[in-house]
């Protein structure tokens, strides 16, 4: 007899807003369920006691006439919490709701299933997971009144039965990697998968894995990798269908391109315009020689580049005979180009041939990070962020053919845990000279991402990235796009925003610093240690037994001397990091709060002030502090310096530490004479090591590029973090009463290209490459020269435009009676101006300002005034 399934019960609240300490609950919905049928509901309105935000309203439909008449929470409590009992409850962010039932005295210590968090997991490639959008995705019909309590309710009983459904085909190996995860408690899902796991193995009637043990081992010794590969979505690839021939019948004439181009206008100069495009396009592929071409079509629509470079490549007698980079601004616009805009076109020229996309650096799962240290603690346990991370790439892993991370939704937190088994490091060379590329048994069996994506590009005819994805290529040693000498760069306007500047910045930051020292290895209280250091400690003890550490942490009579040293080394480290940064706090405070006389220290806050970084228009409160000459009239300066000579000092020490272990490492791994030497976990360790050594050696350059204050290409400044001044703009000062973590608050030394001309000229054009430059606003009164001098072009470069001209569409209205913004009337005025034309309009109207302090200024005065007409008014951030 099949066992019944447990009763839970879905729950959902409306509030009056986001904060359980402050805000008030105006509606409850309860359903207790067992499988797919309902047992009992539970649903009132609940008085507030306050009034209802105008916002609110809108968003739930919720009036005040709904509640005339409506209890208190206090009179309905018991009653709830006899509904409740200690069943688990289930929601769409069940935590949220919670917190205002436990700040009541209820649900204290019931099991949550949080539906969100559940469908983060097992739907790792979703856009969004809002509840509408899971439900939709699920094939769950969602309502129109949405955000009433029980519609909601019943909407997350029905995405919990789904998502369950589907965690009944997870495989149970993964299921129980995901249960064992050493996760923090926190977590509301790690409880679920226990019990999950724990009825999953009663049901098969077994307790341990099979792939582990003896049995395990025995495969992983024959295959010369970790067996659980097989059960990941490359391993049942079938065989790539060759793509077919180029076919060259049929070839377009002029006259059918211009059909296609939908969004030129019908004009009669529209065919010429486009004929000259054409022409300069064709014309700078089979010359390579480079080309300017604004396009302002609409729609962000790049076709009539597009097309004559599709036209040429069509040309080409045999396929694979001419090639072409394209390079846009995001992936989502890449992957688009990729999946969409270029078959379509190809389909329409009637010729086909392979595309590949080319990620960013760090943009495929490693298979041999994996299955190496990913699960294996180097630090402390693993935040609730972070494990609901690893949860979703094991379920991705089972479903990816490509291992791209530009397939997966990663919430910020998640990111870390990307990180952990990333493909950033594999090329780097080991101390034996040979990278983990050339040792990965994972590549030589055809398990390898990186591997397949490289055959992919090598084989393309058209390699589509992002600009960031194009300069980490080509910035290489082992580029596979140096060789493609054509290249066709997109959203060229876009090129040098801070979007997509990463590739021209850095960073040097206590947190990343720190969590870099951390993962080498860190002292415990009790005398016991973690981290790759003590990972390795097995192989690296004199007459030790081989291998890796099967604890999260060792005692300290496992380490022998010179490992002992080491981790002095690394406390050492840690003290001279965490007294340079707060030298730079004490930089940062002294030159924020000098006062108008400073003598030479006005000209080093002037400078300061007048470059804002990446943030410039988000126009922070805080200015940066400018690292150049002038900042040595600083009094804080001297102590700066020799901080940080003694933190070069302590980072060197650890690095060769590091690679002296990767090569003992290596060593023990070559005289232990294994069936697949190549298998060893020493080389993998080995190569985790010479990965942190290599990003420590960055920081160090980093640190001494910026604090030599020589004249380079490079800016550098110290500014705070921005989360911190977007949390309190109001204090811009580091202090020690800061209720955050030291290292949350201390300064960030950013460094940035000045000018990407250089760098451009340099990667850009390689020899006899050519490349056509493609924007929508390069030009300014019909001239080209700003942005040849920006992209490092000769002033004889060709340049031309394909405009669609909107002025006859377009009325432009420019009110010539409001005062100048400097004077006292002007936000008066303006606000008046924006509640007159948001009323006439009928709230039908985006307002877009040139600084956050503008913005804030008219939202606080014209929301009121608006939305007791009846317009809801929404203010960015």
């Amino acid at each position: 007899m099949a066992k019944k399934p447990p009763i839970r019960v879905a729950l959902d609240l409306e509030t009056t807003g986001l904060h359980a300490e402050q805000d008030a609950i105006l509606e409850v919905a309860a359903v207790r369920f067992q499988g797919s049928d309902v047992i009992d509901t539970f649903e009132t309105f609940v008085a507030p006691g306050r009034a209802i935000p105008y916002r609110v309203q809108r968003l739930t439909g919720i009036k005040p006439e709904h509640l005339a008449g409506a209890p208190t929470f206090a009179a309905i409590a018991g009653k709830l919490q006899s509904f409740l009992g200690n069943l688990p409850l289930v929601g769409h962010s069940v935590p949220f709701d919670v917190s205002f039932l436990r700040r009541r005295g209820l649900a204290r210590t019931n099991q949550l299933i949080d539906t969100f968090e559940l469908a983060t997991i097992l739907l790792p490639s979703l856009a969004s997971y809002n509840l509408g959008h899971v439900s939709a995705s699920l094939g769950i019909q969602v309502p129109p009144d949405r955000h009433r309590a029980m519609v909601d309710t019943l909407l997350a009983m029905n995405v919990f039965l789904e998502l369950y459904q589907r965690l009944q085909a997870v495989d149970i190996t993964l299921l129980r990697e995901i249960a064992n995860l050493d996760a923090a408690r926190n977590w509301p899902l790690l409880s679920f998968f226990k019990q999950e796991l724990h009825e999953r193995q009663a049901l098969d009637g077994r307790r341990r894995p099979l792939v582990r043990g003896s049995l395990g081992d025995q495969l992983a010794a024959q295959l010369a990798i970790d067996p659980r590969v097989l059960s990941f979505a490359i391993a049942r690839r079938e065989d790539m269908i060759p793509p077919p021939a180029v076919s060259q019948a049929s070839l377009p004439t002029l006259q059918a391109l211009e059909q296609i181009v939908e969004v030129l206008p019908e004009r009669d100069e529209a065919p010429q315009r486009f004929q000259a495009a054409r022409s300069a396009v064709r014309e700078a592929l089979e010359q390579k020689t480079p080309l300017l071409m604004e396009v302002t079509v609409g729609a962000n629509d790049a076709t009539p580049a597009l097309l004559p470079a599709l036209e040429w490549l069509c040309d080409a007698a045999t396929l694979g005979e001419r090639r072409l980079v394209i390079a846009c601004s995001s992936q989502q616009y890449a992957r688009r180009l990729t999946e969409t805009i270029l078959p379509r076109l190809l389909e329409t020229l009637k010729c086909h041939f392979p595309i590949a996309y080319l990620p960013e650096d760090g943009g495929y799962l490693c298979t041999h990070r994996w299955f190496g240290t990913a699960l294996y603690r180097t630090s402390s346990e693993l935040t609730a962020e972070e494990a609901r991370g690893l949860a979703k790439l094991g379920i991705w892993a089972q479903q990816t053919m490509t291992g791209e991370r530009s397939e997966l939704t990663l919430l910020t937190h998640e990111m870390a845990s990307w990180q952990r088994i990333a493909s950033a490091s594999e090329r780097l060379p080991l101390m034996d000279k040979r990278s983990m590329y050339e040792h990965c048994p994972y590549r030589r069996k055809g398990y390898c991402f990186v591997s397949l994506a490289e055959e992919r590009v090598k084989a393309a005819t058209i390699v589509v990235t992002t600009h960031t994805g194009f300069f980490d290529d080509l910035s290489a040693p082992n580029s596979l796009l140096n060789g493609i000498d054509r290249r066709l760069i997109l959203e060229t306007d876009l090129l040098e925003s801070e979007e997509n500047a990463r590739w021209r910045g850095t960073e040097l930051d206590q947190l990343q610093l720190t969590r870099l020292l951390n993962s080498l290895g860190t002292e415990l209280p009790g005398h016991r240690y973690q981290g790759l250091f003590a990972l390795a400690a097995p192989s690296l003890h004199e007459n030790g037994p081989g291998g890796l550490s099967r604890t999260a942490t060792i005692a300290k009579a496992a380490l022998d001397t010179r490992m002992l040293v080491w981790f002095q080394s690394l406390r050492q480290a840690y003290a001279a990091v965490e007294k340079l940064f707060n030298c730079f706090s004490q930089l940062l405070e002294e030159f924020l709060q000098q006062g108008p006389s400073g003598n030479g220290r006005d000209k080093a806050r002037a400078e300061a002030l007048s470059y804002q970084g990446n943030a410039r228009n988000n126009e922070r409160p805080d200015p940066p502090l400018r690292l150049n000459a002038a900042v040595r009239s600083l009094g804080a300066w001297i102590d700066t310096e020799r901080a940080w000579q003694q933190v070069a000092q302590r980072l060197q020490a650890v690095i060769d530490f590091a690679h002296d272990a990767e090569k003992m490492l290596l060593a023990n791994q070559r005289s232990r004479h294994q069936l697949d030497s190549t298998n060893g976990e020493n080389v993998l360790l080995a190569a985790e090591l010479a990965a942190v050594a290599e990003q420590l050696t960055q920081q160090k350059q980093l640190g001494q590029q910026a604090l030599s204050l020589n004249e380079s290409e490079m800016v550098y400044w110290l500014r705070l973090p921005f989360s911190l001044t977007q949390q309190n703009p109001q204090r811009y000062t580091v202090s020690s009463s800061s209720p955050s973590s030291p290292m949350e608050t201390s300064p960030v030394l950013y460094a940035q290209l000045v000018q990407a001309s250089s760098l451009l000229k340099r990667l850009r054009v390689a020899e006899n490459a050519g490349a056509i430059f493609v924007g929508s606003a390069l030009s300014v009164d019909s001239s080209f020269s700003f942005y040849r001098g920006r992209l490092g072009l000769a002033d004889a470069c060709p340049a031309l435009s394909v405009v669609t001209e909107r002025h006859e569409q377009t009325l432009l209205y420019m009110p010539n009676d409001v005062p100048e913004p400097n004077m006292a009337q002007y936000q008066r005025y303006l606000d008046d101006a924006l509640i007159q034309l948001a009323s006439t309009l009928g709230g039908q109207l985006v307002a877009l300002f040139t600084s956050h302090a503008a913005l804030r200024s008219c939202y606080g005065s014209t929301k009121p005034v608006l939305e007791a007409r009846g317009i809801l008014v929404l203010g960015q951030g």
